[in-house]
């Protein structure tokens, strides 16, 4: 079955995010993660529901988790997270690294962010400072280890996610 199509759970996601269940939970009671607001807590010793999350879910967890580690303050960890995670274009589609070889950034100033392709070698330095609208300094998490991270304990490889969603040329 397709990563794109896949359920997860709650398991899973603590294990390919890098999270606690306690964090998970509190951020699920708190409506930061897409597609889980206003969902009850599950009581110990009463039935509850059983959550299930997508693989755009979990990057998102994952990338949220990332951002807090360097000092980004959580709601806007999440806010930048949800946004890589469920958006993209024909450059980098949701929760994916970009089409192009190279290093997904995900740079941050406070309520700021920008996602760039980092080629070593070169300087993205003034690109980020401009998209980031000029910031005394900002917080820079590689996404490609995160993906890789994610998708390998998911179970998927991750040269053959990128591959069936942007085909064999990448």
């Amino acid at each position: 079955m397709s990563i794109f199509n896949a359920e997860f759970t709650t398991g899973q996601v603590i294990a390919a995010a890098d999270v606690t269940n306690s964090a998970l939970q509190t951020w699920i009671k708190r409506g930061l993660i897409v597609g889980h607001k206003n969902h009850q807590i599950d009581m110990p010793g009463t039935p509850g529901i059983k959550r299930k999350f997508s693989f755009f879910n979990v990057m998102e967890i994952a990338i949220a988790k990332g951002l807090i580690d360097l000092g980004v303050e959580l709601t806007d960890a999440f806010r930048h997270a949800s946004l890589f995670a469920h958006t993209g274009d024909e450059e980098r589609h949701p929760s994916l690294l970009f089409r192009d070889p190279g290093f997904t950034l995900l740079c941050v100033a406070g309520p700021k962010a920008t996602e760039v392709l980092w080629m070593p070698g070169t300087d993205v330095t003034a690109t980020i400072r401009t998209n980031l609208h000029h910031p005394l300094g900002w917080v820079t998490l590689e996404v490609n280890n995160v993906f890789d991270r994610v998708t390998t304990s998911l179970g998927y490889h991750p040269e053959a996610v990128l591959t069936e969603c942007y085909g064999e040329n990448n």
